[in-house]
């Protein structure tokens, strides 16, 4: 029966899209709008964002696992918990009608917050930005007395993202409740952010992002308006940053120590890291492989066996693609090696042909995979 609901889930999760609006920077941080603003004065909209609901569900495991404080109901629990508020079968994306009444406050400001910081990630990754790290961990993680212990009381934006040569700072939001477009009660949301989340970091962080946004995803259930993201991006400006070290290369690193804890490798997670002194020696693992779309992916082999056949594991798989995972393995063997270096040439992935199939640009994938055809690698973590 487990199985049976699982794969009607994961077939349900349609392409789908969602209108997007960016926002005139200073429209959103002047003292009020003008009477009688309407959205098409203070913004400009942009075409849809498209994405599979498989997408939007590998989004919100990811940014789950990049929070190393909070790890609430990741993976499967999501898409069972979601697919009884959003519809994943509309185009666009829309909320089932009465969602917002069928969950209590607490209920609802996590799944809204949830969804608001996977869609962010989609749009991030339309922007070419590739890896993520979440904030807020990367800044509790760092020693007693260090420049980011200064700052890690005060209020700071989800995530930090990169492609391979800069960064770009993303605070999300989300919601349910906002029913129509009101560009008063959407420029309060993206100007409170702005101020107190991005603007702030852009000084703290060094070397200093390129850029930042806010990101606030409405969901509604089409009655009135339909679901629609709101952007700002605000320019940096000259103030003298502090020395809070974020690179490329530690963005990276934290992206795919996230994906490595959300496989089950917490202890590899923590060696890609090298956050202590008494991290514990590499350790050889087997993985399946299995080739999806022409490329190979490697799968952590925990799986149940009758003979020489897979027994369904009742979740969608997490996996890395081959090549991102072989040169995860020679930075933990090396100090001398960087992923910066070594998937600076690394392609972006082609569309994926079956919308239950979630491959995103840093090659890690979300799926549920046919086990016929698999062969065995063993690889040090």
């Amino acid at each position: 029966m487990l199985f049976k609901a699982l794969l009607e889930l994961v077939l349900s999760l349609r392409d789908t899209s969602i209108e997007v609006h960016e926002w005139n920077q200073s429209d959103v941080r002047s003292p009020r709008l003008a009477n009688g603003s309407t959205l098409d004065m203070v913004s400009t909209k942009h075409r849809d964002l498209s994405f599979s609901g498989c997408q939007l569900a590998h989004a919100v495991v990811k940014a789950d696992y990049l929070d190393t404080r909070n790890l609430t109901m990741p993976g499967i629990g999501f898409l069972f918990q979601a697919s009884g508020i959003i519809d994943f079968g509309s185009c666009p994306l829309a909320l089932k009608l009465g969602a917002g009444r069928a969950l209590n406050d607490f209920s609802l400001t996590g799944i809204t917050g949830r969804v608001g910081q996977g869609l962010a990630m989609l749009y991030a990754h339309r922007m070419g930005l590739k890896f993520a790290a979440h904030l807020k961990s990367y800044v509790s993680s760092l020693p007693s007395g260090s420049v980011g212990a200064a700052h890690q009381n005060e209020r700071m934006a989800d995530f930090l993202f990169s492609n391979d040569h800069e960064t770009v700072l993303i605070e999300a939001k989300g919601s349910f409740t906002l029913l129509e477009n009101n560009p008063s009660d959407i420029k309060k949301v993206l100007k409170k952010a702005l101020e107190k989340q991005v603007d702030p970091w852009m000084r703290y962080l060094q070397p200093a992002p390129s850029n930042g946004y806010v990101i606030y995803s409405c969901l509604r259930d089409n009655a009135s308006e339909p679901s629609a993201m709101f952007i700002v991006d605000p320019e940096g400006d000259d103030t003298e940053p502090s020395e809070l070290p974020m690179t490329v290369e530690q963005v990276i690193r934290e992206n795919y120590a996230a994906w490595l804890r959300a496989m089950g490798l917490s202890d590899s997670a923590g060696r890609l890291l090298r956050r202590t002194s008494d991290v514990s020696p590499p350790v050889e693992y087997s993985f399946l492989v299995v080739e999806i779309g022409g490329r190979k992916f490697a799968f952590v082999d925990h799986y149940l066996r009758i003979g020489n056949s897979l027994v369904w594991c009742f979740e969608p798989c997490l996996g890395l693609d081959f090549q991102v995972l072989r040169a995860i393995s020679s930075v933990i063997q090396s100090s001398q090696e960087s992923l910066q270096d070594l998937l600076g040439n690394f392609p972006d992935p082609s569309e994926a042909s079956r919308t239950y199939v979630s491959v995103f640009p840093d090659g890690s994938i979300f799926s549920l995979i046919d086990w016929d055809r698999y062969y065995v690698e063993r690889i040090v973590l």
